[in-house]
């Protein structure tokens, strides 16, 4: 199964594909939830994305009892990318021994919530296995074939961390220098053909891994606009389409979509991305 999206974001956003650069700020909240998911489709969105520099703080699941080995996210009070200010109320945690509010410890923008780990799975030959790790699998084209470098434990790297790994692992690629542990396993792959000009396509999956995602080139778009005083005027956007190859085993298209959903999201308001 494959699903494609057109969505517009900004090109230094682009260039690193999931993040942006970063200065201190909090930000970052983990742990467990629920998601929705919709019907697979195509479309073109226009929004404005405002680029902020910054570097999130990954708050983890505190331990609100003495006993407490585990809890759960019953409810989110604040949203992703709304201001936040030290002693306000963020989510509702379900504990072993009753369901507590967990407070900001400083003030800051809640720039992500990670709740999609359902995406992050493998085929094992019987059944669906949840990865307990995010190691992001990058094609790199070399002169004896393609082959995918990892980027281990993506989720706890900083963007820039991550692109200079890709730099890196890259030109070990076409060196032919890399070690096994570098190409060999993977939960997530991402293939970019867009620095040659192709628009779209549709790339083929890795097994045991259960998606690859194929991004095109960014090219500008014009789009007739009013502004605060209702005059009309032309702005250029930049978009680029992603197309999503997954395993329907393991991950159907509504949870493809909510993917998508959240991945053109985050590239549209790059402060999700920290």
């Amino acid at each position: 199964m494959a699903a494609s999206w057109r969505l517009r974001c900004d090109p230094r956003v682009l260039s690193y594909l999931l993040g942006f650069h970063r200065r201190q700020s909090p930000g970052l909240i983990k742990g467990a939830s629920g998601c929705s998911v919709g019907r697979v489709t195509s479309g073109r969105w226009f929004h404005s994305t405002q680029w902020m520099l910054v570097d999130p703080i990954k708050i983890l699941m505190p331990s609100l009892s003495p006993t407490m080995e585990e809890g759960n996210i019953v409810k989110w009070l604040k949203k992703e990318g709304e201001a936040v200010s030290a002693g306000d109320a963020l989510c509702e945690i379900e504990t072993d021994k009753a369901v507590v509010t967990l407070d900001a410890g400083d003030d800051g923008i809640l720039a992500k919530i990670v709740q999609m780990p359902d995406v992050n799975v493998s085929w094992d030959g019987e059944g669906p296995k949840q990865l307990p790790f995010i190691d992001i699998s990058v094609a790199v084209a070399t002169d004896k074939g393609l082959i995918t470098p990892i980027i281990k434990n993506a989720a706890a790297k900083g963007i820039q961390e991550i692109a200079a790994s890709v730099k890196v692992l890259s030109k070990k690629a076409r060196d032919g220098k890399l070690l096994p542990e570098e190409y060999q396993g993977g939960s997530f792959s991402i293939s970019n053909l867009g620095m040659f000009g192709i628009d779209e396509f549709t790339a083929v999956i890795n097994p045991p891994q259960a998606c690859i995602l194929a991004v095109g080139r960014s090219r500008p778009v014009l789009k007739l606009t009013q502004d605060e005083e209702g005059n009309a005027t032309l702005q250029q956007h930049q978009h680029i389409r992603v197309t999503m190859s997954s395993d329907s085993r393991v991950v159907d298209d509504e949870l493809a979509t909510r993917f998508l959903e959240t991945f053109k999201a985050n590239l549209e308001n790059p402060i999700r991305l920290a």
